[in-house]
């Protein structure tokens, strides 16, 4: 069983007998469910996704080994279950508990290939400074070093003027309590941390297009090389807080926002299958539109949904510009694509928000 998730690469592997190494790229979406027009979401814009479901071969079935994200992405690029791994939390680190295992990035890096990881592949927690430093022959560039247009985004997250201000004020008085580092972000974050922003910027001021801009520059370098690449692009969207350029909000209506038509426990579910939403309630906005009963306001939950697809559709467009450099450079004819997403994610059915369940929306 542990080299089953490894299938897919090794069956590429076994097909270069056939011709010259094929080059892979590997693009790893955060929290991405199946809100997409390949998978019959006919409410969802995701043209480029799309395009490349109607060029290649879509699982339907697909499930996670664990609805968290390190876990799921160590046993991903590992292939180990996460009993095997060990890693069941946002915490462990995998060589700690496997300091020989073979990941994907090394078993490509040792048969030759330029490796390189772009933005969130493992989680960060689970991994050391240089994303696990040895799979990657280029060395991983942490996504807030990226450059991209104007300034970068406050609490790594916010480009909106008001947002900005905000998060600034309690910057300063962080400051003044001579709070720093991890201390520092805390205070401010849990002060003021919005859970969706709408801000007309380009799409490379956002983290997911400064990642999207370091992926093509490197595929502008490996086309005018003989040697083959893994190069994983990690987008952080949709991943909670829900922000994208104005112009993908635009693409939805707010009132023609679906929303889950079942929103209470199972009849007979143990309490130990549900949770009580504490990734979404860390954001500042989300307490106060919970009712007396737990569930969010109609407002509130058309609010988080309509950010969920307008970053879906964002994360979409930044795809298509890797889709099209490939045409571009010709690297089309010789690169197979995985596109990927960690895990699930709740938006209100079951009166749940997020993931870590083991229901099947996560």
């Amino acid at each position: 069983m542990k080299r089953y998730l490894f299938l897919i690469f090794l069956t590429l592997i076994a097909l270069q007998g056939f011709s010259q190494k094929k080059n892979i790229l590997f693009i790893a979406v955060d929290d991405l469910k199946p809100l997409i027009g390949a998978y019959g979401d006919d409410f969802a814009i995701t043209p480029s996704i799309d395009r490349l479901a109607a060029e290649g071969f879509v699982f339907e079935r697909a499930y996670t080994q664990q609805a968290v994200c390190a876990p799921s992405r160590a046993s991903m690029l590992t292939g180990l279950r996460p009993d095997r791994t060990k890693v069941w939390d946002l915490k462990t680190k995998i060589r700690a508990k496997n300091p020989n295992v073979i990941t994907i990035g090394q078993m490509f890096k040792n048969d030759g290939y330029t490796t390189y990881a772009i933005g969130k592949i493992f989680d960060p927690r689970s991994v050391d400074k240089g994303h696990d430093t040895r799979s990657w022959t280029i060395s991983y560039i942490p996504p807030d070093r990226l450059e991209g247009e104007g300034p970068k985004p406050a609490l790594g997250s916010y480009l909106s003027k008001e947002n900005v201000e905000k998060v600034r004020f309690y910057e300063k008085l962080a400051d003044s309590k001579g709070l720093k580092n991890k201390a520092r972000y805390k205070f401010v974050a849990d002060n003021f941390k919005p859970s969706t922003e709408s801000a007309d910027v380009p799409d490379d001021a956002y983290v997911d297009g400064r990642i999207a801009r370091e992926a093509l520059k490197k595929l502008d370098l490996f086309a005018n090389e003989d040697k083959p690449f893994l190069l994983m692009v990690g987008f952080k969207k949709p991943h909670l807080p829900f922000v994208a350029p104005t112009k993908y909000w635009d693409m939805y209506k707010r009132e023609d926002v679906p929303i889950a038509e079942f929103q209470r426990h199972s009849k007979g579910g143990p309490a130990l299958a549900y949770h009580n939403n504490p990734e979404l309630r860390s954001y500042t906005d989300i307490p106060a539109a919970f009712d007396e009963n737990g569930k969010l306001s109609m407002d509130k939950q058309r609010e988080l949904i309509h950010g969920y697809y307008a970053a879906t559709s964002y994360i979409d467009a930044q795809i298509g510009r890797l889709l099209d450099k490939l045409k571009e450079t010709g690297l089309d004819k010789n690169t197979i694509i995985v596109l990927w997403g960690d895990h699930g994610f709740h938006l209100g059915d079951h009166g749940l928000w997020t993931k870590h369940t083991n229901f099947e929306q996560a």
